[in-house]
């Protein structure tokens, strides 16, 4: 696997897999348009550097096809990260005794990296906007559909805690619609984890405090797409 999205992108490109776009081309229907075909053909990857009217650069595509998303996850094909997922939730020491607990032994090398590290710094930290100075028109947010309400971020992952006390962590992504420079709509369904903790805020009259990330590694998108426990 890889240890960042910028080492995904490097891989990319020396295989060939990436085209660079340095024209000017707007996030209002042109980036997607372009996208759509080439993702329908299974063509390259694309990251677009120079956005019109935007501080960013862009890469789209980039799980474009079934061998590249298997590449970008660290197995031979996607049916194999289905099976190593489903083997990994059923590691529970917690059932069985000491014999269950034991059995795990040999499948600990699996968990290597399991767990979130808990660091002083991160490279997300190194350019820090507040109050007035925040302002989203600058990253480059497709409007990718004619009829739609205006531009969505589409690939987020976008994390909550549970007010409630249990201290439970949820990645999860969910379309957001960009309504100015410093406010988004959250569009997260009444079955999603982040709802729940949005639905229990609520009830205990707290606002939610929610996290988003953008251009996070491969793992950790399929990781906020998937159908697992929190």
């Amino acid at each position: 696997m890889y240890r960042n999205l910028q080492a995904y992108l490097a891989d990319l490109e020396r295989r060939g897999e990436l085209v660079r776009v340095r024209e000017p081309v707007s996030a209002e229907l042109e980036i997607t348009e372009i996208a759509d075909r080439l993702v329908k053909r299974e063509g390259p990857a694309v990251l677009f550097e120079c956005v019109e009217g935007k501080d960013f650069p862009l890469a789209i595509g980039l799980y474009g096809t079934a061998p590249r998303a298997a590449r970008a996850l660290g197995v031979p094909h996607l049916d194999a990260l289905a099976e190593k997922v489903a083997e990994l939730l059923e590691l529970n020491p917690g059932k069985g005794g000491l014999k269950a607990a034991l059995s795990l032994l040999p499948k600990l090398g699996q968990l290597k990296g399991f767990f979130p590290r808990r660091v002083s710094r991160a490279p997300v930290q190194e350019v820090v906007l507040r109050g007035e100075a925040v302002d989203l028109s600058r990253l480059p947010v497709l409007k990718c559909w004619p009829l739609d309400g205006g531009p969505f971020i589409t690939l987020p992952l976008v994390i909550t805690k549970d007010p409630g006390g249990s201290g439970e962590l949820n990645l999860g992504m969910y379309r957001m619609q960009v309504l100015d420079k410093r406010s988004t709509a959250m569009h997260w369904q009444l079955h999603k984890v982040g709802r729940r903790h949005f639905d229990a805020a609520k009830r205990l009259g707290k606002r939610l405090e929610v996290a988003v990330a953008l251009g996070g590694d491969p793992i950790l998108t399929y990781a906020a797409t998937a159908p697992i426990p929190p």
